[in-house]
């Protein structure tokens, strides 16, 4: 869950006694031969009705009968810092070298295909371009042309895109996978044969291909009777100029005159927010009216919210590669939107969904399709007042970076708000749906919840983030979780895939969980954690009491696999359990060390009756990143060493046997952190737990070398490995051309003005440790120009501070010239947090197509001075 972020972002929905009508039927069926997004082609079940209606049929490279490869499957694996457990299905495709394939059959006619897959990053970080050739029955298409810009986070929350590898409990290199779409222009019949194949040119050391959704998409709705045209007004639908104001100006006029606003097919280029209040907007459908650009969002008003707000038939797509918490503008929709609907958008690389902030009532959420967020997918934050009867349902969400959906009830209860029907896939931190606090008669139901990556399960209930305590009841039915939970690296054990988190207080509001189908858990399947963390390696001693957890009724839920425990019980406080059966149980029925958790057998139970105290004594070591790619590399020639972190899981100490890399690979003690023979049993706090190698490449021919890293241990039986590919090609950071170059180095600095001894030439000198001071308590604005001589093509600004300096938040913009007369804005004014966490860092993405010979920093304001400070002004091609 990200935190709260102000923002400013007509149809009114009706929710009468939404949660009695769920409970009178929890299970709404879908229409008959509705698609489903699971990653597999899954057979009907008992509980076969939950889960989004989505428009595609979806097939997992790995598992769909109707996929074939010669390539490498991944997974299954539930460690964190492998491409396959970051896929759905954990399992996914991986081609390497030319000649390598995944073929999909398509099982009925379709225009259209989303392929959902990950490249390397770049050596420096920023991601790499990379074709990929794409066959129909055997007849070349096109290259798809596919990045990793939105991809690879590194470093402790809310992480940066620097390349790093750290310790375990926040320093996991992740995110690894985007999307991608293509139209074919014709509608292949069910039978073709859909071939993603590695040709000459595709240069990527590797791919992987975890799904493709085919899609058969409708013509382009035309404009309705009434509606205004958004060309007609000025507004540029070619994608070849900034038309965010004159889009402004006609959903002004259209809100004026009380008319709706057509947005006609094309690409609409934006550089901020877009206010809307009672309004109508539609575009001609999510594959051919596209938002793009830096800053992509429609923002609703805050106390008093916007409201008769409706938005449909179009698509956001961002151009977000980090988390920035102080930046709202990159949220697709945020604010607050009363009696409003927003429905059939597709979403996809923004920092948030929806981030709706209360006060807020009436809003419909339906349709939509989220993808690669770097936080949440949808969050009903309560902040500034309640978020009530609040309808969220069929919408798809894969790949986000926080809670796929959330309830936050910050200050205010979000209330009578109901989750229903939706698919939640691979959230990459905490959890498919996280609740926060609560109010009363929220509603959890229908949802198919999928593959969480770390720090969260399935559903996460808690009283946390400084939440208002729970009043309900919470009604949590019907849902189907699979894969959920997971090993949490800052507490060295598993999380339930419905668990709840009484971190800040007792949880004593009715919860009522009924009906729910729990798949496959890696670790257990209800937990209860206490607030008061557990201690000692096998995680067997008892914290002093923590904060209570109770009155909850756990009925008719069926559970069919779990990893370790069918009931985690870590808190004090009790539940009732009844008609609960379970299956394929790992450890035993009951984890129980003495917390002072009563389980209270209703009746109708069975499978899980056994107990027992601590977790597994062996475990397989995890290492990570489990697999590290050594690009550019040069025939003869050792490339610098890359780390990988070797992590003790099990409860008691392991003996390490010798490190053993395939040929063209080698292994050395990391000077820092060296492997030792032996490393301690779990303990976050524990540096002896784990270790580092240093891996490094020589390439032995020219082309892409494949290998292993072998860890022998005494833990878990089989040895860990960690695959390693090298490859000459210089595909750096732009896809077949050298890493990017900062173009700053080469500049001419001036400033507005310079405090003695800090001159505007300490910002280009490649030293972070001086830096330019405008001078102080001079006023504002205070700008920073740099003269590249001629005008070149950029893509980001990194500005930067001293490492060691405190936080402090800067307010700028960057603006760029031709001339060093006419300027034009590049990035808006906004407010960016300088955090010693990030080394002091803060990255701004330019607008796709930015060519200017002079690229300027406008401060004005500095809460750690009253002087402009840069130590680094870098601009990178």
């Amino acid at each position: 869950m990200t935190p709260r972020s102000a923002a400013r972002p007509r149809r009114r929905t009706d929710l009468p006694a939404l949660a009695a009508l769920l409970l009178a039927a929890p299970l709404a069926v879908l229409p008959a031969g509705t698609a489903h997004a699971d990653g597999t082609d899954r057979a009907d079940g008992p509980r076969d009705t939950v889960g989004a209606s989505v428009p595609f049929d979806e097939q997992n490279a790995a598992t769909s009968p109707h996929a074939h490869t010669n390539g490498t499957v991944l997974g299954p694996d539930y460690r964190y810092g492998t491409l396959a457990s970051e896929a759905t299905g954990r399992t996914a495709v991986q081609l390497v070298g030319q000649g390598t394939y995944v073929s999909f059959t398509l099982t009925r006619p379709a225009n259209a295909v989303d392929f959902h897959y990950a490249l390397p990053d770049s050596l420096h970080g920023g991601g790499i371009d990379a074709p990929l050739s794409l066959y129909v029955d055997g007849k070349a298409e096109t290259a798809l042309q596919l990045t990793s810009q939105f991809s690879w986070l590194y470093g402790n929350y809310p992480f940066s895109n620097n390349p790093s590898v750290g310790k375990p409990d926040g320093q996991v290199p992740h995110d690894f996978y985007d999307d991608a779409r293509y139209r074919f222009g014709r509608t292949l019949p069910a039978g073709t044969v859909v071939t993603l194949r590695v040709d000459p040119g595709d240069n990527a050391p590797w791919y992987v291909v975890n799904t493709a959704d085919f899609e058969q998409v409708a013509p382009p709705t035309a404009k309705p009777d009434g509606y205004l045209d958004a060309t007609a007004l000025g507004v540029d639908a070619t994608g070849a100029t900034d038309t965010t104001a004159a889009l402004q100006q006609a959903i002004d006029t259209a809100s004026a005159a009380g008319r709706g606003l057509y947005l006609p097919p094309g690409t609409y280029t934006l550089s901020a927010p877009l206010n809307v209040d009672d309004v109508t907007i539609a575009g001609a459908g999510e594959w051919y009216t596209v938002l793009t650009g830096h800053n992509v969002s429609f923002a609703g008003k805050q106390n008093p919210p916007s409201s008769h707000v409706d938005i449909s038939g179009l698509a956001i797509f961002g151009n977000v590669d980090v988390r920035d918490d102080s930046n709202s503008a990159d949220t697709g929709f945020n604010g607050g939107f009363s009696d409003s609907r927003i429905s059939h958008v597709w979403i996809q690389n923004e920092k948030v969904g929806a981030w709706i902030i209360g006060p807020s009532t009436g809003l419909t959420l339906d349709h939509l399709r989220i993808q690669d967020t770097t936080a949440d997918g949808i969050n009903l934050n309560a902040a500034d007042g309640p978020v009530t009867h609040t309808l969220i349902t069929q919408n798809f969400l894969r790949n986000t970076g926080d809670d796929g959906l959330a309830l936050w009830s910050e200050n205010y209860g979000d209330t009578q708000d109901a989750l229903v029907h939706n698919t939640v896939d691979s959230p990459g931190l905490a959890n498919s749906i996280g609740v926060y606090g609560s109010g009363a008669d929220d509603v959890i139901s229908g949802n198919l919840l999928q593959d969480t990556v770390t720090r969260g399960g399935g559903i996460g209930i808690g009283q946390r983030f400084g939440s208002v305590p729970m009043s309900g009841p919470l009604l949590v039915t019907g849902n189907r979780l699979v894969r959920t939970g997971q090993r949490d690296p800052g507490w060295d054990y598993g999380v339930g895939a419905i668990w709840f988190d009484p971190q800040q207080g007792d949880m004593t509001a009715p919860v009522e969980i009924l009906g729910n189908d729990i798949v496959d858990s890696p670790y257990s399947a209800f937990m209860f954690q206490n607030s008061n963390a557990y201690v000692g390696a096998a995680v067997t001693t008892p914290p002093s009491a923590g904060h209570v957890v109770s009155n909850v009724r756990i009925d008719d839920n069926h559970v069919d696999g779990v990893g370790s425990y069918v009931f985690q019980d870590q808190a004090p406080g009790s539940v009732t359990v009844s008609g609960t059966q379970a299956n394929h149980v790992g450890l035993a029925g009951v984890f129980s060390c003495g917390a002072g958790f009563a389980l209270k057998d209703a009746g109708g139970n069975g499978g899980w009756k056994s107990t027992a105290c601590g977790l597994p004594a062996s475990s397989p070591l995890w290492a990570y990143p489990g697999t590290t790619t050594f690009e550019a590399a040069t025939v003869g020639q050792a490339t610098p060493a890359q780390k990988v972190v070797v992590m003790n899981t099990g409860a008691t100490a392991a003996a390490l046997g010798a490190a053993v890399a395939s040929p063209g690979f080698t292994v050395t003690a990391d000077p820092a952190h060296p492997c030792g023979p032996t490393l301690d049993a779990a303990d976050p706090t524990d540096t002896a737990a784990w270790c580092v190698l240093d891996i490094a490449f020589t390439a032995q021919h020219e082309g892409v070398t494949e290998g292993t890293l072998t860890l022998p241990a005494t833990q878990g039986g089989t040895p860990t490995t960690v695959q390693l590919v090298g490859s000459t090609d210089p595909i750096g950071g732009d896809g077949g051309v050298a890493p990017p170059s900062n173009l700053a180095l080469n500049a001419t600095l001036t400033a507005s003005s310079e405090l003695p001894g800090f001159p505007a030439s300490n910002a280009n000198d490649d030293n972070n440790g001086s830096y330019w001071e405008s001078q102080d308590n001079a006023g504002w604005p205070q700008t920073l120009t740099a003269d590249l001589g001629t005008a070149q093509q950029e893509r980001s600004v990194v500005l930067t501070l001293p490492p060691n300096w405190g936080a402090r938040t800067q307010t700028l913009a960057v603006l760029g010239s031709t001339d060093g007369t006419t300027w034009t804005t590049l990035v808006p004014t906004a407010d960016h947090v300088f955090d010693p966490a990030s080394a002091n860092t803060v990255t701004l993405t330019l607008p796709a197509g930015t060519s200017e010979r002079y690229l300027q920093v406008v401060v004005t304001g500095n809460t750690g001075w009253p002087a402009a400070q840069l130590s680094e002004f870098e601009i990178f091609d």
